[in-house]
């Protein structure tokens, strides 16, 4: 005859089966979950940064203006100051590059008329070293910053985009591109 513990012991044999397979079911929807929401979380944080970067770059570029080293400087900001301090995404390219005022429309877009150095677009592209991707003749940028306008009567309006990638950590065969763009004018110098 089988006693009370007997049975109580049986029936938690069972019930242990019963936890396994339900944790088996469960936990891959949950640790998915877990990991997408830290993912998640590092991507809005990579975003971020990147998008502090590119103010950073503005600041540096708008206060600069037309200075030999205005555009390695604002290289510099973002690599120290903001994205390479702290960013999960990598940075695979950063344009400074002259852009147009639709006067009628007020839309902002880049300049591609072949007016800079060589008879190209002025568009600089750079590492996040900051070594220079499309060298002019000589090795110069095409838009050399010293031939940036600066007079209150002609400011030269500018653009930066940072264009970056990031991996998902969970998720290891996804990437998502990040691009963040702002438009500006140079700052008069006196």
């Amino acid at each position: 005859m089988r006693t009370h513990t007997g049975r109580l012991r049986a029936r938690r044999h069972r019930s242990f089966g019963v936890s396994a397979v339900e944790f088996a079911l469960v936990a891959p929807v949950f640790f998915a979950s877990l990991f997408g929401a830290i993912d998640g979380g590092l991507l809005l944080f990579s975003a971020n940064a990147i998008n502090h970067s590119v103010g950073l770059g503005v600041i540096t570029v708008a206060q600069e203006g037309n200075t030999a080293t205005t555009d390695t400087d604002a290289i510099l900001a973002i690599r120290t100051q903001g994205f390479g301090a702290a960013g999960f995404a990598k940075v695979d390219e950063i344009d400074i590059f002259k852009t147009t005022v639709n006067p009628s429309t007020g839309s902002v877009s880049q300049d591609m008329t072949p007016n800079c150095t060589g008879g190209v677009a002025c568009l600089n592209r750079y590492n996040l070293s900051g070594a220079l991707l499309n060298p002019a003749a000589g090795g110069a940028p095409p838009w050399d910053p010293t031939t940036r306008q600066t007079s209150l009567s002609s400011l030269a309006n500018v653009g930066i985009t940072i264009r970056s990638h990031y991996n998902y950590l969970a998720f290891s065969a996804a990437q998502m591109t990040l691009n963040f763009t702002r438009y500006f004018q140079l700052e008069p110098q006196s």
